[in-house]
């Protein structure tokens, strides 16, 4: 249990991250008088978090669980720190890109070494806590930022990760305790599937760029991102010939697709994240827009989601451990958050309180409820070797959805204000500012304030309507796993 703790601060530490940043980037911005330059700051983050996490999981095979665990936290912490000593944005987006490459390996490590610590029966409950951690570090973060950066400063943001980041690594290094892996330090560096890791790190990156830039920096189809997505898609195909036919020991190993099961959770990994995260980046500017309430207050009206969340990730968990079977609780779970990201479409601007707390905790119980259960899914139908490669493929395939969602969605959103608020631009040329500045709706008197605010909402819906389809395929996927039974001795680590 103590090791589990400071396993538990390494996913506090990176999912605390991501959203206290959030809160703080206007701010920063506005010091380096580079507005323009906002969408940069997550942007880095994103992308070499990303990129990294398949990475990870073939890493831990050659150097070992506990030297690549502790390199992604050093490595996040370098990055924090960087961040706050920053003296330009140019300096801060960068330290961000490195706080991303240790970012990426916490989540994926510490699912792996689960894997080595507990039998796969245990596992469900230890991965519930770890969610149950993930949905608090989500509430909390919003409400750090907003206290650093009205009554301290931006920079303890990122501070604050140099104590839990120092704790975490000194009880990893006392108290996790796992085989070592054989040979030398070249040796093992000749293991490294070299070619594989440039051409996939060099891919990803050309296909998440206009996946972030489409629509807002430039348009679809624009030359440059048309042109990135083709040279994304060549580069891919290289690394796909790359571990098809040359790598020794390749990042994603082809036999994993073999297995129906594998494939299934992969899919159903990718589209839980175009669902959920394309939930989680537009229920927040409802709250702002819509019933115009400041960044903290909607960051609390958040809360019903982070609490079903949190009781649905723990009760699945120790169901699992008891009951043994995972299946029900995935059925379940993505046919909840199917529903409650129907019911998100029927939000307006009088919305009473106790109806979107109700949609927002129908959406929470069924993400607890299915997403730490699929990667046990995936973890008991793979061979022992192929745990750690799995397991970070499975979180890997999730954040790519979550990328891919959020861009379809906000496309989406984006085209419905050019719609809608078009005919009101036309008449007042000066409501275009509101795209920018949505406190500026009630300057314009309550009639157009009105048809502002219906432009927005009618926006949102047709963003939400758009996840809905999501989590219905990721629903539709986690039909196809396969039922493979959870083991209740712990078994050889994959490094025996």
């Amino acid at each position: 249990m103590v090791v589990f703790i400071g396993l538990m601060l390494g996913i506090f530490l990176s999912s605390l991250d991501q959203t206290i940043v959030s809160v703080c980037t206007t701010k920063i911005a506005n010091e380096f008088n580079g507005l323009n330059q906002i969408p940069w700051i997550g942007t880095s983050y994103l992308l070499t978090s990303t990129t990294f996490q398949p990475l990870y999981g073939r890493g831990s095979d050659i150097f070992g669980r506990k030297t690549t665990f502790l390199f992604a936290i050093s490595v996040f912490l370098l990055g924090s720190a960087l961040c706050g000593a920053a003296q330009s944005m140019i300096w801060i987006i960068v330290a961000r890109g490195i706080a991303g490459i240790g970012a990426g390996g916490i989540m994926s490590m510490v699912m792996i070494i689960i894997t080595d610590l507990v039998s796969l029966r245990d596992r469900g409950k230890y991965q519930g806590i770890i969610g149950a951690v993930f949905g608090l570090s989500s509430v909390i973060g919003p409400l750090l930022g907003g206290v650093f950066t009205d009554h301290a400063s931006w920079r303890w943001a990122f501070y604050i990760n140099l104590p839990i980041g120092a704790i975490t690594i000194a009880a990893v290094i006392k108290l996790l305790h796992l085989p070592h892996t054989k040979g030398s330090f070249k040796e093992k560096l000749k293991r490294v599937d070299m070619l594989g890791s440039l051409t996939l790190v060099i891919g990803i990156v050309l296909v998440l760029l206009p996946l972030n830039w489409g629509g807002s920096t430039y348009e679809w189809d624009s030359p440059i991102v048309i042109g990135l997505f083709c040279a994304g898609a060549v580069v891919l195909l290289i690394f796909c010939l790359v571990e098809w036919k040359q790598a020794l020991e390749p990042i994603i190993p082809f036999r994993l697709f073999k297995s129906r099961t594998n494939t299934a959770v992969f899919l159903t990994s990718f589209f839980i994240g175009m669902g959920f995260f394309g939930i989680m980046f537009f229920m927040p500017l409802y709250f702002q827009i819509v019933r115009q309430e400041s960044a903290t207050s909607s960051g609390l009206e958040m809360l019903p989601l982070i609490v079903g969340l949190l009781i649905a990730s723990i009760f699945s968990g120790f169901m699992v451990s008891k009951w043994g079977q995972y299946r029900p609780f995935i059925w379940v779970g993505l046919a909840l958050s199917t529903t409650g990201t129907g019911l998100l479409t029927l939000l307006h601007k009088d919305t009473s309180r106790g109806a979107f707390i109700g949609y927002l905790f129908i959406n929470g119980a069924g993400l607890g409820l299915s997403m730490q259960t699929v990667m046990l899914a995936i973890q008991s139908s793979v061979a022992t070797r192929d745990i750690a490669v799995a397991t970070a493929n499975a979180t890997f395939f999730r954040t790519v959805g979550s990328v891919l969602g959020v861009a379809i969605s906000g496309t989406v959103f984006n085209n419905g204000i050019k719609k809608h608020l078009g005919p009101l631009i036309a008449i007042n040329p000066d409501i275009k500012r509101v795209i920018s500045d949505s406190y500026l709706a009630p300057t314009f008197g309550p009639e157009l304030e009105a048809q502002i605010l219906e432009a927005y909402m009618l926006s949102l819906t047709s963003a939400f309507q758009v996840c809905i389809p999501f989590m219905a395929l990721a629903f539709l996927s986690s039909l196809l796993i396969q039922h493979h039974k959870l083991r209740k001795n712990l078994g050889p680590t994959p490094m025996e």
